[in-house]
C-alpha cells in the first residue's frame, strides 16, 4: 500500500474554524477568509482532470516498474533498485519547500505542463541509456517533477469544483489515481515482456506527453493557484511575503486542527509502510502463498482504497476531520486483522477493509485541506503535506528493513496496524480537547 457527490456547503462556519482567542503559549489561527463567491471550472473541467489523473498515476506505476526492472537488469544490485525508488520519491520532501512557493508565485497551467513535459523528455532518454549511473541520475529528474506535480494536482481542485465540490472532486481523482496505479504496473509487465524495457519506457514518455498536452488544456485561470481558487485569509499575503518557504509549516502549527490531521497521517503511513515491506515476507514465507499470494494482498488493498476514496467523495464537509481520524484507526485494524490471519483469504479480507478506510481518509485529508488553507499559500501547504507524507514512507520503510531481521513478519504487521491505531486514537482524543476549547471559547461573552 502506499498520491463523488457535493460537499455539505451549507456546514455553520463555527464547525470549521477554531476560535481566535489563543491558548496559553500557543499562536491563534488566522482568521477565517470571509464568504465569497464560489468559482467553478467549466462543466467538462473535472471529467478531464480525472482522465488527466489515470494517465499520470498510470505513468507514475509504469516508470517505477520500468526503472526498477532497467537498473537491475544492468546492475544485478538490489541497492540499485532501492536508489532509484529513493532518487524519486527524496525530491519530493526535500524541495516541498520550494516547490510549494514556486505554485503560489506562479499560474498552475505552465508550472504543471512544463513537469509533464520535462518527465517526457527524461523518459526519451531512459529509452536510450542503460549505464547504472544515468538511469539513477534521471530517475532524480522524474523526482523533480513530482516534486511539483503532486501538490500542484492538489492544489487546483478548488479551481476544477468549486470550494464546495472539492471533497466530491477529491473522490473522484483519488480513485482515477489508485485506478491509474493498478493499471500501470500490469501494463509495464505486457510490454517489457513484448519489447523489454525500452519499450515500456517509450510508453512511459507517451503517456507523460498526453499528460502534458491535457494539462494545457484545462480551464485553469492565469495567477497563482490558490488565489485563483478563492480568496487569501486576511494577512495571509503579506504574512507569505515575509518568510515566504515557512508559510506553510507556520499555517500547520497555528491551525491545530489541520497540523494535527497531517501528523496524525504521517505517522500512519510510516507505520503503514512496515506493512509494505513486511507483507512480501508475510504473504510468501509465512502464508506460503507465494508471489501469487502477494499480488492477492496487494490487489485487496487497492480495490479497498478503490471503493474508499469514491465513499470518501460523499462526506459532508463538517465530518472531514473525523473521517480522517477514523479513516485511520480502521486501516491501523485491518493491517493488524491482517497480521493474525491464518490464511491469506483472511488477510486479504482485512486488507480490503483497511484499504478502505485508507481511501476515506485519504480524501478526507486533502478536502479539508483544501477548506481550510489560505488560497495565497495552498501550494506550500499542499507541498509540505506531499513531502512530510514521502518523508514518512521513507522512514516506515528504513524501519522495517531493521525490524524484518530480528522479527516474524507477522509481528511487523501487528506492529504496523498497533502504530496506526494508537495514532489514530491518540488523535482523536486531541481533536476532542480542540473542539470542546473552541466551544468553550465561543460561548465567553
Amino acid at each position: 500500500m502506499s498520491v463523488p457527490q457535493v460537499a455539505d456547503a451549507t456546514a455553520p462556519a463555527a464547525e470549521l474554524t477554531l476560535p481566535t482567542v489563543p491558548a496559553p503559549g500557543r499562536p491563534a489561527r488566522p482568521e477565517p477568509a470571509p464568504p465569497a463567491p464560489d468559482r467553478t471550472g467549466p462543466r467538462y473541467a473535472l471529467s478531464l482532470a480525472v482522465i488527466l489523473q489515470i494517465l499520470i498515476s498510470a505513468g507514475d506505476g509504469l516508470a517505477m516498474v520500468a526503472l526498477a526492472s532497467r537498473v537491475y537488469q544492468t546492475s544485478h544490485a538490489s541497492w540499485a533498485v532501492a536508489a532509484v525508488f529513493l532518487a524519486v520519491t527524496v525530491p519530493i520532501t526535500a524541495l516541498a519547500p520550494a516547490a510549494g512557493l514556486l505554485l503560489d508565485r506562479l499560474s498552475p497551467r505552465p508550472v504543471l505542463v512544463a513537469a509533464a513535459a520535462a518527465e517526457t523528455a527524461v523518459a526519451l532518454a531512459l529509452t536510450r541509456l542503460t549505464g547504472t549511473g544515468a538511469i539513477l541520475g534521471l530517475s532524480l529528474g522524474f523526482g523533480l517533477c513530482a516534486a511539483l506535480l503532486q501538490p500542484g494536482l492538489g492544489v487546483i481542485v478548488p479551481q476544477l469544483a468549486g470550494r464546495t465540490g472539492v471533497t466530491r472532486a477529491n473522490g473522484y481523482l483519488q480513485a482515477a489515481t489508485w485506478g491509474g496505479f493498478t493499471v500501470g504496473p500490469l501494463l509495464a509487465g505486457v510490454l517489457t515482456a513484448a519489447g523489454g524495457t525500452g519499450l515500456a519506457l517509450g510508453a512511459v514518455a507517451a503517456v507523460y506527453g498526453l499528460g502534458a498536452i491535457g494539462l494545457r488544456a484545462l480551464p485553469l485561470a492565469a495567477g497563482p493557484a490558490g488565489l485563483a481558487g478563492g480568496p487569501a485569509a486576511p494577512g495571509a499575503t503579506a504574512e507569505s511575503a515575509g518568510r515566504p518557504a515557512s508559510a506553510g509549516l507556520r499555517f500547520l502549527r497555528a491551525d491545530r486542527e489541520a497540523g494535527l490531521l497531517v501528523l496524525v497521517v504521517a505517522v500512519m503511513v510510516a507505520f503503514g509502510n512496515l506493512a509494505s515491506v513486511a507483507e512480501v515476507a508475510f504473504a510468501e514465507g509465512v502464508l506460503k502463498a507465494g508471489p501469487s499470494g502477494y499480488s492477492v494482498l496487494v490487489a485487496a488493498w487497492t480495490a479497498g482504497m478503490l471503493g474508499g476514496t469514491l465513499a470518501g467523495g460523499r462526506l459532508r464537509r463538517r465530518h472531514l476531520a473525523m473521517a480522517t481520524l477514523g479513516g485511520t484507526i480502521i486501516a491501523g485494524v485491518g493491517v493488524a486483522l491482517a497480521g493474525g490471519a491464518v490464511t491469506l483469504w483472511q488477510a486479504a479480507a482485512a486488507y480490503g477493509i483497511g484499504g478502505l478506510a485508507n481511501g476515506v481518509e485519504v480524501v478526507a485529508t486533502r478536502s479539508f485541506l483544501n477548506h481550510r488553507v489560505p488560497a495565497a499559500i495552498s501550494g506550500r501547504v499542499f507541498a509540505l503535506y506531499s513531502g512530510i507524507l514521502f518523508g514518512a514512507a521513507s522512514v516506515g520503510m528504513a524501519g522495517a528493513g531493521g525490524l524484518l531481521g530480528p522479527l516474524n513478519p507477522r509481528v511487523v504487521l501487528v506492529i504496523a496496524g498497533t502504530g496506526g491505531i494508537a495514532a489514530g486514537a491518540l488523535g482523536w482524543a486531541r481533536y476532542a480537547r480542540l473542539r470542546r476549547a473552541g466551544a468553550s471559547a465561543r460561548d465567553v461573552p
